[in-house]
């Protein structure tokens, strides 16, 4: 498996995406209507009324348009590809440095995002659709930290990198990361699977999760199912 690894930045005043014309276009208007405002409470003068009401209507056309098209556009970012991240049975390839699964102390991962996901934004101002960016990866082993930002193109792949992983976890390929820890990697359904839970069941006999703890980390659907699972990995 092999994905792109990049960096990221937020764009500012891109006039070629509508988000920036729904931010001036409001400023404009909230502008002109304070003016109309102070006009008519302190200075009384009819020609900046006349100026700065058509401003101030054109401005919320314009808001009103841009708004809109914003919704359904992508987000505003610039994209730098850095370089690849593969991923094989046994190790981590981040260009051309291999990492062992065997060395790594520490794993976090966050796969979640993927070209053209609806966001869950709670501002009409905002682009509703991502690139796709805001996945991470992060890798320690004894001596160094590497983190990697990784774009995700459908969300298929976002299934695939977990439970690819998830399948290795559970072959004991992460010998000195806390199982806890790799059982975060575990998507919901992952959870439900044979090869999961005989996994799970085998670190609360190892003492290594509490058993309640990791009884619920089976993702378990009803109280029948609990008492099924207790019974069989002999959970007390």
């Amino acid at each position: 498996m092999v994905f792109d690894t990049v960096t990221t930045e937020e764009r500012f005043f891109n006039f070629e995406h509508p988000k920036t014309y729904t931010y001036l276009s409001i400023g404009i208007a909230m502008f002109s209507f304070l003016i109309i405002l102070i006009n008519k409470e302190y200075l009384g003068f009819d020609f900046l009324e006349t100026v700065f009401f058509p401003i101030a209507i054109v401005s919320f056309i314009v808001f009103s348009i841009s708004q809109f098209i914003t919704m359904f556009s992508k987000e505003d970012i610039d994209i730098t590809y850095t370089g690849k991240l593969k991923i094989t049975e046994d190790e981590f390839i981040i260009d051309k440095e291999k990492i062992s699964f065997t060395d790594i102390i520490s794993i976090k991962l966050s796969v979640d995002d993927y070209k053209g996901r609806l966001k869950n934004t709670h501002s009409n101002t905002e682009p509703m659709y991502s690139k796709g960016v805001e996945n991470f990866v992060m890798i320690y082993t004894v001596d160094k930290k590497i983190e990697k930002q990784i774009q995700v193109c459908n969300l298929r792949e976002t299934h695939l990198i977990s439970d690819f992983i998830a399948a290795q976890i559970v072959k004991n390929k992460f010998i000195k990361v806390k199982p806890k820890q790799l059982i975060t990697i575990f998507s919901d359904q992952f959870k439900k699977t044979e090869e999961a839970r005989n996994y799970i069941a085998k670190q609360i006999k190892n003492r290594k999760i509490k058993a309640v703890e990791g009884l619920l980390m089976m993702n378990y659907s009803s109280d029948k199912e609990a008492k099924e699972l207790r019974e069989k990995y002999n959970i007390h």
